[in-house]
Formats: C-alpha cells, structure tokens, sequence
C-alpha cells in the first residue's frame, strides 16, 4: 500500500540545520560542460549541427534555488515507489525565460544512499509562461532514503534557462497564418535547427485526408490487379491506415479530437530544440489557448491547440528555437534538507 508523506519546508529562523536557498552569481566556476545537457549526447544531424553549449550567466543573472514541498512515496513494490522534491527557482533573469531544463548532478541521504534515479534528469527543456514573473517550481524524481535517512545530505545539479531575447535566430516568426496552413513551413532559424514543421486546420486535414484516401485506394486496387491477389476488407483497411499514418503521423489518430477552431502542428525535430509555440495577432498582441495536447515523442510528434475562436487570418506564430546564445546554465547546492 502506498503511503505518501508531504511537508512544506520553510526556512527556520534562528536555526542553522538546512540551506534553503542558495544564490548563483555569475563568477560562479561552472563545471566540466560535458555533463551541460542531452541534446548533445544525442546522434548528430549533417544538416543541423546540435546547439552549443549554454553560456556562462552575465553579471545579473542571479538565480535562488529553495526547497519547497516533498513527497515520499513508499510501496512494497516499485513502480509507484520513489521521492518527489519540488524546486523553486527565483531570479528576475526568470521574466523573459520561455523554457527550462534541471539537471541533478548528485543526490544523497545522510546515509549516503545515492538518491538519483532514471528518471532524475530531465532530458529536453520544459515550456514555461512566467508572464513576467520572477518565480518558477520545477520537481525533481528521486529513489526513496532509507528509512533511517533524516536529510538529503546534498542535492545538487544546474538549472538551464532558455531566453530567446538574447539571440534572434532563436526565434522563427510564421505571419499570415491561413496561407501557410497545410505545407511545410519555411524559415531559415527551422532548417538551422533540422525542424520540419507542417500547420493543420480541421477543414484542411480533412479535405487532405480524403484527397490521400482515394489516392491510395486506386493505389490499393492497382496493386491487387497487377499481382492477381484478392484483399479482404480488413486488409484493405489496414493497409490505408498504414498509408495515411505515414503522411500524417500521430495527427491521423488523434484527428477526431479536433474541434473547429483547432491547430494541429506536425512536428518533425530529431535533437529536440523546439521549446515553445507562441500565437499574437498581426499587432503583435498575445493570442491565449484553451489547452493542448501531444501525441508521439522524440523525433516525431503532433501538438494540437485548441482556440475559443478561430484565429484571424493574418495572425501570426512565434516558434521558439533552442540555441546556445539564448540559454544560460547556472548550477546549485542544497545540503542538509530536512526529510518528512
């Protein structure tokens, strides 16, 4: 039976037993960079060499780093066993930051049982809509202490923080939305990155959907003719799905979960560098979503919007491109974190 314990740690006053915060600044020495993130450990692309390593913080780029909330799941087994820590990152260099990445570097109890699991590192960088706040929570997955453990002994790592204002060949701008829906998106910051992308409204999907139906239908039947071989109605049907899966990806599949007003974005990107997709109308005035949804991972994927209202012709998409330029890496120590 799982048993989940919490405890919001504050800072006690008087008291000298945890660090709670720590502040970063930017003489901090950083370490070996090999360690810096995923994408570079990831197989190299001819077309799209992997984004450098982030750049060192400049003189105001302070970030605090706290402990906030904790939970220690304990099973008999080990698939929901485990320690959920959450992180709260402070810092006004967090107001323009579009994307984040944690990385923990060692974890340990007062034991010395080594805490870092699979499922520690973050590999890709998170999407994140500060709207100008200066304060952001990220939760690390940790292994369970044991039960004698009282503190983390030490928690440590870095925290990436993508700022696209700082290169402009981080961001790739998508105007006149409606004439750009249905092809591939052209952009020199995309094909620098190795990012293909194709923009899907419902009416469009569909009418393309049928179009490659009956394409691949007559293909079907040809085939059959040509080989003498008879096909039963399962057959057939599989075999369009198959055809429709490879033009569409996931989209197809999760077509029938589009509204009216929905945007459906095919994504192709083999190094993971698209961090977020931003909509504005042609004044440049932020467009909200009602939500979204990703199927697929890793190379391939498809994220749908969903909109109250069909968005303006004229509107305009940003897409926001990991780049060395436009991330900073800070790293932090916590010691001595008190357990629930």
């Amino acid at each position: 039976m799982m048993k989940t314990r919490e405890r919001l740690l504050v800072r006690p006053v008087g008291r000298s037993i945890a660090v709670a915060a720590l502040l970063v600044l930017a003489m901090t020495t950083f370490p070996n960079q090999q360690t810096a993130g995923a994408q570079t450990k990831r197989p190299s692309n001819p077309q799209a060499p992997p984004a450098k390593e982030p750049k060192k913080p400049a003189g105001g780029d302070k970030i605090g780093v706290l402990v906030g909330e904790i939970k220690d799941s304990r099973t008999t087994g080990s698939f929901f066993a485990g320690m959920e820590v959450e992180l709260k990152i402070v810092g006004d260099v967090l107001v323009d930051a579009k994307g984040m990445r944690l990385s923990v570097d060692a974890a340990v109890d007062d034991t010395g049982r080594n805490l870092v699991g699979e499922k520690t590192e973050s590999p890709e960088f998170k999407e994140v809509d500060l709207s100008g706040k200066t304060a952001a929570s990220a939760k690390v997955e940790l292994k369970n202490p044991v039960r004698q453990a009282t503190a983390i002994q030490e928690l440590s790592g870095s925290v990436e923080l993508f700022i696209p204002q700082r290169d402009v060949n981080s961001v790739a701008t998508v105007t006149n939305l409606s004439k750009n829906l249905g092809v591939p998106i052209s952009a020199p910051a995309l094909k620098a990155a190795g990012i293909e992308l194709m923009i899907w409204n419902k009416n469009q999907f569909e009418a393309r959907k049928k179009a490659e139906e009956e394409k691949l239908k007559k293909e079907l039947a040809a085939k059959r003719k040509k080989d003498g071989e008879g096909a039963s109605q399962e057959d057939i049907g599989e075999s369009l799905a198959d055809g429709l899966q490879k033009m569409f990806g996931s989209l197809f599949s999760s077509f029938t979960r589009m509204e009216e007003n929905s945007l459906a974005f095919q994504i192709t990107d083999p190094q993971s560098r698209l961090v977020s997709i931003e909509f504005e109308d042609d004044r440049g005035k932020p467009i909200g979503n009602n939500g979204r949804m990703t199927m697929g991972g890793g190379k391939e994927k498809t994220t749908i919007y969903e909109f109250r209202e069909k968005l303006p012709d004229a509107a305009r998409i940003r897409i926001h491109i990991l780049t060395s330029k436009a991330t900073i890496k800070v790293p932090f120590k916590l010691t001595n974190v008190p357990l629930p």
